[in-house]
């Protein structure tokens, strides 16, 4: 008997096994809706931690259009802003679900106004894109070299920093810079270098008349880079691109006529292979 007690007292009280950690939705006894809890994302292999973003995702936004009957309801374009700005880094919905979560818990037990849970949604598209470039050159820019003003297009070509770009022009048109002046095309005169000069483009491999381009950070810094036939460039910065001919009067420029056709150079502005 004694021998029995002994062991029972050195085995002391059993122990209770972990709780399982609550997936999916639930609802406590004290809440007056339920929340959605996203799976432990750390823990799951690359495509389980793919499709339970993907669910997680789902699940919220059905929340938010208010088809749970939580007390929740936003406008559906509201909803798509957000949802578009979750899908174009799907890493976002793992802190956008643990923070869902708990808004949710919060609003369920009465802690937070629902209209608050509601504001901090609508501003996830702000909010998650502190910092970031949303204009990244992804399209193909087709466009007319103009002589007689200084840049164009009128509306600067944003470019997000990283972002690899090619511009080229054709060289098979020509125009001149002054009245006796010889005729040239986007490479320029060849004999006169404005290195050094108070032209837009004057350093090294600037010529007269050549295209160029114009490059203008977010910060306000700027730098003009000669072109010629063709360039690839890569954006040092967020900052927005314009180009044009280097020269800095406009009023005796003109384009090249034959058998009564204008010349007319075509530009070129994509991303790079």
């Amino acid at each position: 008997m004694f021998s029995l007690l002994a062991l029972m007292l050195a085995c002391g009280p059993k122990e209770e096994k972990p709780k399982a950690p609550t997936v999916g939705w639930h609802q406590e006894a004290t809440w007056s809706h339920g929340c959605f809890h996203p799976k432990k994302y750390e823990d799951l292999l690359p495509l389980e931690r793919q499709e339970e973003r993907e669910l997680a995702l789902d699940e919220m936004v059905a929340q938010w259009k208010g088809e749970k009957g939580d007390g929740i309801s936003i406008e559906e374009q509201l909803v798509t802003e957000v949802e578009d700005t979750i899908l174009a880094d799907m890493q976002k919905v793992e802190k956008v679900s643990r923070e869902n979560l708990a808004k949710c818990k919060q609003s369920a037990s009465g802690q937070l106004a629902t209209s608050e849970w509601k504001s901090w949604v609508i501003q996830l598209p702000k909010t998650l894109t502190v910092g970031e470039c949303n204009t990244h050159f992804t399209n193909t820019v087709l466009d007319y070299l103009e002589i007689d003003f200084a840049w164009s297009p009128a509306e600067p070509l944003p470019i997000c920093r990283g972002d690899q770009i090619v511009i080229s022009g054709s060289d098979s048109d020509k125009y001149r810079i002054s009245d006796d002046g010889p005729w040239i095309n986007i490479y320029g005169d060849a004999d006169k270098s404005t290195s050094g000069t108070d032209l837009p483009c004057n350093g090294e491999g600037c010529l007269a008349g050549m295209l160029i381009m114009r490059f203008v950070s977010v910060d306000g810094d700027e730098e003009v880079y000669p072109v010629g036939k063709r360039m690839e460039f890569t954006a040092p910065a967020d900052g927005r691109i314009t180009y044009g001919i280097n020269d800095n009067s406009w009023f005796d420029n003109a384009w090249y006529v034959a058998n009564g056709l204008q010349h007319h150079a075509s530009i070129t502005v994509a991303p790079a292979d």
